[in-house]
């Protein structure tokens, strides 16, 4: 059950990400490559010159990529966290030497873990629509 549960927040993060990609990532890669590409137009500029054209071609994307990433990354340490609450919980319940468990209080420990973590999972996917909106919104502030 537990890999079913990745599986899911997996699929769900990985929709976000096509969407994301196909309404804002795709249009300023374009614009950045085309941006790159004028830098370059010009031969009798100096490397240097050219280099410092293309780095701030390349801002905005960068931007944009930074803040993908410290929602993906926020969302996963959310979803640690209430993970951890899970087992937490349990240990409170069961004792915090698992090795110590029969194995029913194992079985009961390991199904009362995979239902806890399932509904974690529910919780952050519900947070995908505002993670997505917010980045929407980041974007447009570029």
């Amino acid at each position: 059950m537990m890999e079913e549960t990745q599986q899911k927040v997996k699929r769900a993060v990985d929709g976000m990400i096509d969407t994301i990609d196909k309404t804002h990532l795709r249009e300023m890669q374009r614009k950045m490559f085309e941006c790159s590409a004028k830098c370059c137009a010009n031969n009798s500029s100096s490397r240097e010159v050219v280099e410092n054209c293309v780095e701030q071609c390349n801002g905005n994307m960068r931007k944009a990529q930074g803040q993908l990433e410290m929602e993906l990354g926020t969302l996963q340490q959310q979803l640690s966290r209430c993970a951890m609450g899970c087992y937490d919980e349990l240990t409170k319940k069961f004792g915090p030497d698992t090795s110590k468990y029969s194995q029913t209080q194992m079985t009961e420990f390991n199904e009362k873990l995979d239902v806890c973590v399932a509904k974690c999972a529910d919780s952050h996917i519900q947070l995908i629509p505002s993670i997505r909106d917010r980045f929407a919104k980041f974007v447009r502030s570029l």
